[in-house]
């Protein structure tokens, strides 16, 4: 493990708790070249509103666990990956940074609780590693990455002025005595040229 491991990633993470080692484990539910910037373990992942029936306490709530390892959250450069591996294959969960709404981290004495609000679900994911200053990071990194989803899409046109009204600028400043005969000929040709 260590900084060998880290730097095998071929990129540097945000979480410490991120080694090449942990990334493995979560690979086969990546997308190509998907970075994985901050990584949780734990037991169980809890969704609210799955429509998966009655809980024990009449409401509607599925509890995910772990039944062949434990249950990792990548939180990467574009979505968290959930995977609750199963006897019979995993369970995947995915959930876009556009469609979170809220982001809260619970810590308690021995677990802490990263719990993601969407429009349609809520996911509770119990988190036994990595500890709380990085949780609280990963939490802020989800923030970030909600804001920046967003955005509106602005794309600034960069527009080139009309080589007529140049040409107009072009000859005032030559009338002015600002530009010599030769840079006049010159930047007027360069103008003619794009019209």
């Amino acid at each position: 493990m260590g900084l060998f491991d880290r730097g095998s990633l071929g990129y540097e993470p945000e979480g410490d708790y991120v080694t090449r080692k942990r990334v493995k484990k979560v690979e086969d539910i990546l997308d190509d070249n998907e970075k994985v910037m901050y990584l949780t373990r734990g037991s169980t992942v809890d969704v609210e509103g799955s429509g998966s029936g009655e809980s024990l306490f009449g409401d509607d709530r599925g509890r995910k666990s772990g039944s062949k390892g434990f249950v990792r959250a990548a939180i990467t450069d574009r979505r968290i990956a959930v995977k609750i591996p199963q006897w019979l294959g995993n369970d995947e969960r995915t959930i876009p940074y556009t469609n979170i709404t809220s982001v809260d981290l619970d810590t308690g004495l021995l677990k802490k609780r990263l719990t993601l609000q969407t429009p349609g679900s809520t996911y509770h994911i119990e988190v036994d590693e990595p500890g709380k200053s990085e949780c609280r990071d990963a939490t802020q990194f989800i923030r970030d990455k909600m804001s920046e989803s967003n955005q509106p899409d602005v794309v600034m046109e960069e527009s080139e002025p009309d080589p007529t009204e140049q040409l107009k600028r072009l000859k005032e400043l030559h009338e002015d005595g600002v530009l010599t005969n030769d840079e006049f000929e010159k930047k007027k040709q360069n103008l003619l040229d794009k019209i």
